[in-house]
């Protein structure tokens, strides 16, 4: 078994170290090092003061118990991956400060969050710390019962986070249901306070933050309508790279308020993309689905080969 190291070019971080077995293939590793900093969030998004309300409410012992009793009762889990999960987790808990409805949707990262349960008052007073009030448990591991929940889930997501080849591999494929085509439709006829009172949790820390979510909804509608003013099927560029995959919000968009009970025969073209032409690098899909098996994958689709997806960012080496 040999051991390579690959070195990011230019960055000078250790990015990958890979296992080739007897045969020839290969064993993906995570390294903690490549885990994004301030949770990822995109240039210009305002979460400084939720962030560190939430960083400050977890305390490196409760989350170091956590880690220990974790690991010791799944010996299979590296400490880096403990650490990717714990990333997606803490994103997870993010988006719980403002959205009014928010299931996990991932098996992995919910593995975490049940070991916290387990630490009663220290959960406790992480969630008053944090929330004010307590953050009970809500599993929901299969969308189905209620795919528009996981739509806006993945829509709010991309506005806000650096999408990472785990985060793929974690919380399943994004962008694969529509949004409420009725929302949509009633969107321009709806004022911020009652869009905030139908889906946002309001306080002083997260008020900007709401307000730039409900802008950015408001303007990819009107992009959405005036590109279908144009080309009545919609013309977008195929997504490049991991990192902002804001611009699949507009295909989302758009194929769910124009195409809605044919969203994913349209929307599959986009988020389902091959490898970009005239890249060295991934679609920004699936070489971040990892295995299929992970995902909540239901048909259409494809892996990137081995050697093009080790030059993909984000957690994940092949």
């Amino acid at each position: 078994m040999g051991v390579f190291l690959t070195i990011a070019a230019g960055a000078g971080i250790l990015f990958a170290i890979v296992y080739f077995s007897g045969n020839g293939s290969k064993k993906k590793v995570l390294l903690k090092e490549n885990i994004p900093d301030h949770l990822g969030l995109l240039d210009d998004v305002p979460a400084s003061a939720i962030l560190n309300k939430l960083e400050k409410s977890l305390s490196y012992e409760f989350i170091n118990q956590v880690k220990l009793r974790f690991l010791s009762e799944h010996p299979e889990i590296s400490d880096d991956e403990f650490e990717w999960r714990l990333f997606e987790l803490k994103r997870y808990f993010f988006l719980n400060s403002f959205i009014k409805s928010t299931p996990m949707f991932s098996s992995k990262v919910d593995e975490i969050w049940h070991e916290m349960l387990m630490f009663t008052k220290q959960y406790e007073a992480f969630s008053e710390k944090y929330l004010g009030k307590m953050l009970h448990h809500t599993p929901n591991l299969e969308p189905e019962p209620a795919p528009q929940q996981r739509a806006f889930f993945d829509w709010v997501f991309a506005q806000l986070f650096e999408i990472t080849e785990y985060t793929w591999q974690t919380w399943g494929d994004f962008f694969h249901y529509p949004l409420d085509q009725q929302l949509l439709q009633k969107i321009g006829s709806l004022s911020d306070d009652e869009l905030k009172q139908q889906f946002f949790i309001v306080t002083d820390d997260n008020q900007e933050l709401v307000n730039y979510l409900i802008k950015q909804l408001r303007s990819q509608l009107k992009k959405a309508q005036e590109m279908y003013n144009v080309d009545r099927k919609g013309s977008f560029e195929r997504p490049g790279l991991f990192g902002d995959l804001s611009g699949l919000s507009l295909v989302m968009v758009f194929y769910s308020f124009y195409y809605f009970d044919e969203y994913w025969d349209y929307a599959q073209a986009y988020a389902y993309s091959h490898q970009v032409q005239g890249t060295s690098g991934c679609s920004a899909v699936f070489c971040g689905s990892g295995d299929i098996n992970d995902s909540h994958n239901d048909g259409g689709g494809h892996s990137c080969s081995g050697s093009s997806c080790s030059s993909c960012g984000g957690g994940c080496s092949s």
